[in-house]
């Protein structure tokens, strides 16, 4: 009980500074708050756009197999299995001119089945599954994915499975190069995917979007499966990903220096197009920390000057307990208790206000980004933030008399008087 009469008795007029204080850190923290959340609304907003776009991810890939513009529609002839680009890209080529980036190794086939005036075409992509379900994304309906080690296994999208009448457990024929069959096993079967880099739809075949120019169904296998089908290790086509965004330029330079003698292999990248988009995203977002920045300067300082003044109007209390005989830390540490006390209610009041009247979403102002609404967010950064900001202002409008207490002899500070 003494302590608290020792901390909160006596303001005397000091009593509204100490009001004054409470309510413009109040304010401050609100105004920061709801600048933080718009913030890390903002931020999280980006990292969903670097998911969905990948900026890091180059795509290296073959010119187009115009024989699969001409496959027939009709007719009985033996089936066909024929790769989607033209299979000029060296892996081991790739990988050198890759260094330490990440390569996705693909080969994009397309199966070609003709009975009659029907037919029945399904696009084969051999991959590494381990790597290529960090890329794209598989959602599995039943079954299992493909593994490392399988062989002549196959997952299937459900419109191909339907195309095919075939279900888990149950075999497909594909046209090995060889002129043989081989017999692929279904062992998953996909309700949706979304292949990072799928070719253009070119030729008809089941799909989960018939609306989609890109290829969106299809049979997936291992790559070691796709090169038994197809008789060669050269790829179709690749990905490959850079260790950071800003890597790519110099991962692009050097994927063309390698492949700069063979016109028919392409390498694109979506680092140069995003940045573009998300620029004025980026500006604004730099605005709002900005003006948080300032926020907490010139308020944080009016509050500091505030409580300066009620510290100095107490000084001789903390000396006189110096005097009997406390340390010099229990000496000031009604000061301390009362600075924390007074802001942290002003983070609560201040956190509180901001999470009331800061919109659930944030259309940020940009003039090219489509990035969607931005969900204002209030996360542990955003506390912390607050937390640190009412500490500052406590011990900025501390320090002079601390420093006072600590060095001056108490004689002087019993004698003065405080006005």
């Amino acid at each position: 009980m003494i302590w608290v009469k020792l901390t909160f008795g006596g303001f005397g007029r000091r009593f509204v500074e100490a009001l004054a204080a409470t309510i413009v850190l109040a304010a401050t923290g609100a105004t920061v708050a709801a600048s933080l959340m718009v913030v890390e609304g903002a931020r999280n907003t980006l990292s969903r756009a670097i998911r969905q776009d990948r900026p890091d991810v180059v795509e290296v890939k073959s010119r187009f197999n115009r024989a699969l513009f001409e496959t027939p529609r009709s007719g009985n002839l033996p089936p066909l299995t024929i790769p989607v680009y033209e299979p000029l890209i060296d892996p081991a080529e790739l990988e050198t001119a890759a260094g330490d980036s990440q390569v996705v190794k693909r080969q994009s086939l397309f199966r070609n089945v003709l009975s009659g005036d029907s037919f029945l075409n399904i696009y084969i992509f051999g991959i590494d599954p381990d790597v290529e379900r960090g890329l794209s994304s598989f959602s599995l309906a039943r079954g299992r994915f493909l593994g490392r080690g399988d062989h002549a296994v196959a997952v299937l999208d459900q419109a191909s499975a339907r195309a095919l009448g075939v279900d888990i457990g149950a075999t497909f024929p594909v046209r090995k190069a060889d002129g043989t069959d081989l017999q692929l096993t279904v062992v998953g079967i996909l309700d949706r995917l979304a292949l990072r880099g799928a070719p253009p739809r070119s030729a008809e075949a089941p799909s989960l979007s018939p609306d989609s120019t890109f290829v969106s169904s299809g049979a997936f296998v291992n790559i070691e499966t796709s090169e038994d089908i197809f008789g060669r290790d050269s790829l179709t086509d690749a990905l490959a990903v850079a260790r950071t965004a800003s890597d790519v330029p110099a991962l692009v330079a050097k994927l063309r220096e390698a492949f700069r003698l063979e016109p028919g292999i392409f390498v694109t990248e979506r680092y140069s197009q995003y940045q573009r988009k998300v620029r004025d995203f980026v500006l604004t977002l730099a605005l709002f920390s900005t003006m948080s920045v300032a926020t907490v300067l010139l308020a944080g300082s009016f509050a500091s000057n505030l409580l300066h003044d009620i510290y100095v109007e107490r000084r001789r209390q903390y000396a006189t307990l110096i005097a009997l005989g406390f340390p010099p830390g229990m000496g000031i540490a009604p000061a301390i208790f009362l600075g924390l006390v007074l802001g942290v209610a002003a983070v609560v009041i201040g956190g509180l206000a901001a999470h009331a009247f800061v919109p659930r979403t944030f259309a940020m102002p940009s003039l090219m980004a489509d990035l969607g609404p931005t969900e204002p967010t209030i996360d542990w950064v955003v506390g912390c933030s607050l937390l640190a900001i009412a500490i500052a202002a406590v011990g900025v409008g501390l320090v002079s008399t601390a420093l006072r207490l600590l060095r001056q002899p108490l004689a002087i500070t019993l004698s003065e008087d405080n006005l």
